[in-house]
């Protein structure tokens, strides 16, 4: 917000046509990925209820489906949370190896997007 002036997710990307934001944000990057990771409860922040429960646990009391909302909404989160570091740090949808072919310019802009945030993806797993 304080390099772009704005709150909106478009112009942070239009910005970053020059220099990824990663680059000049690196320590920032790096707190904000640590922070991702124990948001989203991966290890090594995977152990976010107490000791007693690790054995009976909160999970034992819900089956099928309601379990599997639990696992859902966690892969969702991070997700959400990989399309917005993506966004954020790494370009969003810009693609900077092809500018003379303009053609070909909007499809590689819609899967830039998508193969970023398959990589912080990766990073999480």
């Amino acid at each position: 917000m304080l390099l772009t002036s704005s709150l909106n997710l478009t112009v942070n990307v239009e910005v970053q046509k020059t220099i990824f934001f990663l680059f000049p944000l690196f320590p920032i990057f790096v707190i904000f990925f640590i922070g991702c990771i124990a948001e989203t409860n991966r290890a090594p922040f995977d152990l976010a209820e107490a000791e007693s429960e690790l054995v009976s646990g909160f999970m034992t009391e819900h089956s099928a489906v309601i379990f599997v909302f639990f696992f859902l909404a966690e892969y969702a989160s991070i997700v959400l949370i990989c399309i917005f570091t993506t966004t954020l740090f790494l370009g969003g949808y810009l693609v900077k190896l092809v500018s003379d072919f303009y053609i070909l310019q909007g499809l590689l802009d819609s899967l830039s997007l998508g193969i970023k945030a398959c990589f912080m993806i990766f990073l999480f797993f």
